[in-house]
C-alpha cells in the first residue's frame, strides 16, 4: 500500500474543514496540539466490483482529530474486499465502501462459490456474510422419504439482494465450498424436493452430521 499520496479534492476539503473546527477548539482550551493521524485513501480511480490490491490504497498523513466518521489508519480492512460503490482519488474509505465491516475472506484457489436461491432454503433466516450453516436436502414423497445434511459448516460468502423487476423476488446466499461440496449442493438443487439452510452457532466444533432420516409410514 502507497504511503504519501495527494488527496482528492472531495477528500481534501472534507480534511480541512475538520482541521478548522479543531485547530478552533484547540485555541480556545489552550491546549497542544496532538501528534498526526493516518488515512486510508484510494490511490487512483476504483470502479464498482474492482478487488482491491494494496495498489489500489494508499495513507495520508491528517493533522489529529481531522479523521472522517468511519475511516480507517489501516488498509488491511479492505485488502481483498470488493468494493460495492465507485471511489476517486484521494476518497477516504470507510467499511460501507466494501460493504460492510464483514471480516469474510476472498475465496482461495480450490473454493468455489454457490449460489442457493432463499426461496428454496428458508428466506426467513437472518443469515449474514461469515455465518455458519448446514445444507439439508429432502428427496422422496411419502413413505421413501429421506432428509439429509448435503454439506455442514458452510460459511455464507454474501447475501444477495433480489432484484425488485423479477415476478418471484427472493434473495440469494451464496456459500464457500470445496469443488466436491459444490456438485453435492448443486446436485441437491437440481434433483432434491426441498433444500434448506439451517444455521449453527459460529463456535461450534466441525463434527459429522448425524445420519440420513428416513421417513416413517
Amino acid at each position: 500500500m502507497r504511503r504519501g499520496r495527494p488527496m482528492g479534492r472531495r477528500a481534501a476539503w472534507a480534511v480541512m474543514a475538520c482541521g478548522t473546527v479543531a485547530a478552533v477548539v484547540l485555541m480556545g482550551s489552550g491546549g497542544t496540539p496532538p501528534a498526526p493521524g493516518w488515512v486510508v485513501v484510494a490511490a487512483r480511480d476504483v470502479p464498482t466490483g474492482t478487488l482491491l490490491a494494496d495498489g489500489d490504497l494508499a495513507r495520508v498523513e491528517v493533522p489529529a482529530g481531522t479523521a472522517l466518521a468511519g475511516v480507517r489508519a489501516d488498509g488491511a480492512a479492505f485488502t481483498g474486499r470488493r468494493t460495492v460503490a465507485p471511489l476517486a482519488p484521494g476518497e477516504p474509505l470507510t467499511p460501507a465502501a466494501v460493504g460492510g465491516d464483514g471480516a469474510v475472506a476472498p475465496l482461495q484457489p480450490g473454493q468455489r462459490a454457490v449460489p442457493v436461491p432463499a426461496a428454496q432454503s428458508g428466506a426467513a433466516m437472518p443469515l449474514a456474510p461469515g455465518a455458519r450453516v448446514d445444507v439439508v436436502a429432502s428427496r422422496g414423497e411419502g413413505a421413501v422419504g429421506r432428509t439429509s445434511v448435503v454439506v455442514w459448516n458452510a460459511e455464507v460468502l454474501a447475501v444477495v439482494a433480489p432484484d425488485p423487476a423479477a415476478a418471484a423476488a427472493a434473495p440469494t446466499v451464496v456459500l464457500r465450498a470445496t469443488p466436491a461440496q459444490a456438485l453435492r449442493i448443486t446436485s441437491a438443487l437440481n434433483f432434491a424436493r426441498d433444500v434448506r439452510l439451517v444455521a449453527r452457532p459460529p463456535d461450534e466444533a466441525d463434527t459429522r452430521p448425524p445420519a440420513a432420516i428416513e421417513a416413517r409410514p
